[in-house]
């Protein structure tokens, strides 16, 4: 029997109208934008259907809005799907695997993805940074890298794909060099260098945010962004500001699943950028994503196809 691992995609992957027909047709679905909304004072399903591109790229907006839709294809789905065996995320995405592998509430995920909104969108008014993607030899990129003062390579997302983060200016420059030595380069639509060093103010104030709220370990396996591999007994207030300053080992936590006997990945959420990461990392997965009914129903075929049904899930 096939066996599979939910993922969760990260900042960027937003888009006007993401989530409607989830909300719309599945009643998990609604409850969970209804939760957020309750919690955050939020109107994230009008944010969601009616933003404008621009105004769904802040921080403070896309993280919840992310996060909800996320949530709300994963609980739509699992009506109708078998649980996963195994969970990860794309630095935001770990949140909402966190989430639905059971470590928090629904009403204290939002909480959570609520707080670290707001200090990471502070962050970026106050140490405005950039992040660059570049697709070329990921130790020639770590090189360059270090050329530069507040300069870092940060997601690890492919042997041939890194992000580097860091000071506006400076992390500009070593785009520039990189491309000049044949590295293909684009700037992300960010406004600070997240997981570097230069959040450390951010994560301790999350740090402290977070210490009201009641975490437990996870009730499906996890992988980390952190190690690239099972996330061990964690503190998880002082795993999310770490997770903040941290680099994201995301290659490394393909090889890790794929290891356990992972054969196949389902991204919940807006497009379907993790699982396309996780194939570019391994061939021989199959992928599928969950953002909207469509995709709902025909993920729900592919699992039937595959010998996974809502019925055989404890065969």
């Amino acid at each position: 029997m096939q066996r599979f691992a939910a993922l969760f995609g990260g900042q960027g992957a937003q888009y006007p109208g993401m989530g409607r027909s989830l909300w719309e047709e599945y009643p998990a679905a609604k409850r969970v934008y209804e939760c957020g909304e309750d919690i955050l004072g939020l109107g994230l399903r009008k944010i969601s259907a009616e933003g404008s591109e621009r105004e769904l790229s802040r921080t403070a907006v896309c993280q919840p809005v992310i996060f909800a839709h996320s949530l709300a294809a994963f609980l739509a789905a699992v009506e109708l799907l078998p649980l996963p065996d195994a969970v990860a995320g794309h630095s935001l995405g770990e949140y909402a695997a966190l989430c639905c592998a059971g470590s928090c509430s629904l009403e204290d995920g939002f909480r959570v993805i609520g707080a670290r909104a707001a200090v990471m969108e502070a962050a970026a008014r106050t140490a405005p940074g950039a992040m660059v993607a570049a697709t070329g030899d990921a130790e020639r990129v770590v090189e360059i890298c270090k050329k530069y003062k507040n300069v870092w390579a940060v997601n690890f997302n492919t042997k041939t794909q890194t992000v580097i983060s860091g000071e506006e200016e400076a992390c500009l420059k070593a785009a520039g060099e990189l491309a000049q030595k044949g590295v293909r380069t684009t700037r992300l639509s960010v406004g600070s260098a997240f997981h570097t060093l230069l959040m450390q103010r951010a994560a301790d104030e999350l740090k402290e945010r977070l210490k009201g709220i009641k975490f437990q370990s996870p009730k499906i396996t996890f992988y980390s962004n952190l190690t690239g591999g099972r996330l061990s007994p964690a503190d998880f207030p002082d795993y999310f500001a770490s997770h903040m300053v941290s680099p994201v080992c995301f290659a490394q936590e393909i090889a890790a699943i794929t290891a356990d006997g992972i054969t196949a990945c389902v991204e919940f959420g807006p497009k379907r950028t993790a699982a396309t990461l996780a194939k570019k990392n391994n061939r021989e997965l199959e992928i599928l994503n969950v953002e909207d009914a469509d995709t709902l129903r025909a993920a729900v075929g592919g699992m039937a196809g595959s010998g996974r049904s809502r019925s055989g899930m404890n065969s």
